[in-house]
């Protein structure tokens, strides 16, 4: 049956009957161009509220054993929650229809012989099927013949400290660290951006030099776009830099945005020079005799995401100011550095555009600070400043981790600082009060009830844990008095369980959400979650394996791969980047000659949308690299009798 051939599915045209969040945008639309050629789906949304990424259909294709796997999206703004069988999916090999597809986004092409080699030149696309009407074809793609894509890295030179550094002549050495990732070209591909650390990289508790953080680019066919020397005048570590990677200013291609300061030279090899960098010495040292770096000027800075060129550099809010207004002298807590994209109140009159915003952080033992900004037209604008010393943030109520999400549903996503929300026009919403937190989950973990639940570990908190409601604060779950609480995850992991769970390094068993009481024993490892399998409970992720709760057998590990992050052990980045809407993962080789990004090879029955769709799930996956590391989490529950997600409200570019 050949590609021309009308398809009939004997579909019936119905109405999107649900009542959405409308809100007026005051500012101007910049999404006017032509939908991409072979996004292979129909025209794009353009009445939504949340501004989200123009992807392409994400078709990946692996060479299998039994066939070639085959998995790709489907889009937010094609999925109907009231009559899902609208939409099916033509899969082709060649110019050959290979099947009808109603009721996944995966397919298993059993037909191309036992020899794993011979399928690797076959071609495969995929066309939405809506109403009955065959829409654009995906790009055509080969499989690869395993189940990752390998990533080449340039690893940047070796170098050693100066003689005026607490620890002077010290060689150092480059890893590949956290990553992000953005449609930087415009093309409906990811391309990722990577932090390079070197092996002297510090705590903000530990004083000496360390050698300079590059953000590198990278498609995914392992073409470096270009480097960014952030400079001598940023150490490296887990706090100092986080890059935020989104298309701010609504033209279709992301822009980079992160802390910068004299020194640091774009991707074009040439010394910040406008705004506030445009009258400073760019070649001034302001590292003290500790090796920290408390003085000097602090640059907020957009890069262009095809080029890495500077686009606009302002000074950087919130500002250092004295250090010892962030809770000690020397200089650990002034430096706790934070940053997500959120979609806050960016108009003048307070009002939601649904267009995302800059948000960067500072402190969270303490003082705490917060500051949006807009990028809109060439300009970086401040919104809002949130500070604790002015009353608008709460003091001590944070962690190492933010999340954003819309607690009341009103279209404006709020800031989850750990114990406390701010709310996205930078006041204060409400705290827990119960103090600082190491992981931060937000999620719907209680399908049955109203709104989101927030789950925080306290390390010597009043209680080891908290699950907490996300609106209003108020504290659902409490965990016993203990101390040494180190890790803590909650998610959907046991069929056994309706909801979800929630477990630390010391809670001795599994928790119920809903109930707070045990229901199983304490999974085997405490740091990240994973969508991998056929069935909807999250999988654990530790190190550089992918095991099933409660199985003795991982389900994927790679020898060849290095974790980041020290004990931490965390994934470059874990997010829904490909394929359907399972996650994938990417790790660095050990020797950092590559990344490796993984995808699942199971065929599932699920469908849903991308997650990259769900503008929670998006705003999180551009946190994940700050800070101590979290796994996203998208607005409505994935799980055991879960049910159809409903269609988001999201706008992408005509």
């Amino acid at each position: 049956m050949k590609r021309a051939a009308i398809i009939l599915l004997g579909f019936w045209l119905g109405c999107d009957s649900r009542n959405l969040v409308v809100i007026t945008s005051l500012e101007p639309d910049a999404n006017t161009n032509e939908p991409l050629a072979d996004a292979g789906g129909p025209p794009a949304r353009t009445n939504g509220h949340y501004h989200m990424e123009n992807l392409d259909r994400g078709l990946v294709a692996v060479s299998m054993p039994n066939g070639v796997y085959l998995g790709w999206r489907m889009f937010g703004y094609e999925y109907d929650d009231q009559q899902p069988d609208r939409i099916a999916y033509a899969v082709y090999r060649g110019d050959e229809l290979l099947a009808t597809v109603l009721d996944s986004t995966n397919y298993l092409d059993s037909s191309v012989g036992p020899d794993p080699q011979a399928s690797l030149n076959v071609q495969y696309s995929v066309a939405a099927i809506i109403d009955g009407e065959t829409q654009e074809l995906s790009r055509v793609v080969t499989p690869w013949p395993q189940d990752y894509l390998r990533i080449p890295l340039v690893v940047p030179p070796a170098g050693v400290t100066p003689a005026t550094c607490p620890t002077p002549n010290e060689h150092y050495t480059y890893s590949a660290s956290d990553a992000s990732v953005g449609d930087l070209d415009g093309d409906g591909r990811y391309e990722i951006v990577l932090k390079w650390d070197p092996s002297n990289a510090r705590d903000n508790s530990q004083g000496g030099c360390t050698g300079d953080v590059f953000l590198d680019a990278y498609n995914l066919d392992g073409q470096q776009l270009w480097r960014i020397d952030l400079g001598p005048n940023i150490r490296a570590g887990a706090h100092y830099t986080q890059h935020l990677v989104y298309d701010f200013d609504g033209d279709g291609k992301a822009e980079v945005v992160v802390k910068t300061a004299p020194g640091t030279i774009d991707g074009t090899g040439t010394n910040l020079q406008t705004g506030a960098a445009a009258p400073d010495d760019q070649t001034v040292v302001y590292r003290n005799p500790s090796g920290y770096i408390l003085t000097g000027p602090e640059y907020l800075t957009v890069f262009d995401g095809v080029s890495g060129a500077e686009l606009a550099t302002v000074s950087f809010q919130p500002a250092r100011g004295a250090v010892a207004d962030w809770g000690d002298t020397y200089g650990n807590r002034v430096d706790n550095l934070l940053s997500t994209a959120a979609f806050v109140r960016s108009q003048a009159d307070g009002t939601a555009s649904g267009r995302p915003s800059i948000i960067m952080g500072r402190g969270f033992y303490a003082r705490t600070a917060i500051s949006a900004w807009n990028w809109r037209d060439g300009a970086l604008t401040l919104l809002w400043t949130a500070d604790s010393r002015l009353g608008t943030a709460y003091s001590g109520q944070g962690a190492h981790s933010w999340a954003v999400a819309d607690v009341d549903g009103d279209g404006t996503q709020e800031i989850i600082t750990g114990s406390s929300t701010i709310n996205g026009d930078g006041t204060r919403r409400c705290s827990t009060n119960l103090g600082y937190g190491l992981g931060l989950h937000v999620a719907d973990l209680i399908p049955g009830r109203s709104g989101l639940e927030v789950f925080v570990p306290h390390m010597n908190g009043a209680t080891a844990y908290d699950e907490h409601d996300a609106n209003t604060c108020a504290v659902i779950v409490a965990g016993p008095t203990v101390s040494s609480t180190s890790r803590g995850v909650a998610d959907d992991i046991y069929d056994g369980n309706d909801g979800g769970e929630m477990w630390t390094n010391n809670s001795g068993s599994l928790i119920s959400a809903t109930t707070g009481k045990s229901v199983g024993s304490l999974p085997s490892s405490d740091n990240f979650v994973i969508w991998w399998d056929a069935d909807e409970a999250r999988e654990l992720e530790d190190q550089t394996s992918i095991t099933k709760y409660g199985g003795a057998t991982p389900l994927l590990t790679c020898i060849d791969c290095a974790s980041n992050n020290s004990t931490k052990a965390t994934p470059a980045l874990s997010a829904d980047l490909l394929g359907d809407w399972r996650e994938e993962i990417i790790w660095r080789e050990k020797d950092n000659s590559a990344l490796r990004l993984y995808t699942t090879t199971d065929v599932t029955t699920r469908r849903i949308y991308t997650l990259m769709h769900d503008p929670q799930y998006r705003m999180q996956v551009s946190s994940e690299q700050a800070g101590f590391n979290q796994p996203p989490h998208p607005s409505f529950h994935i799980g055991h009798n879960m049910l159809m997600p409903p269609k988001p409200d999201i706008f992408v570019r005509r």
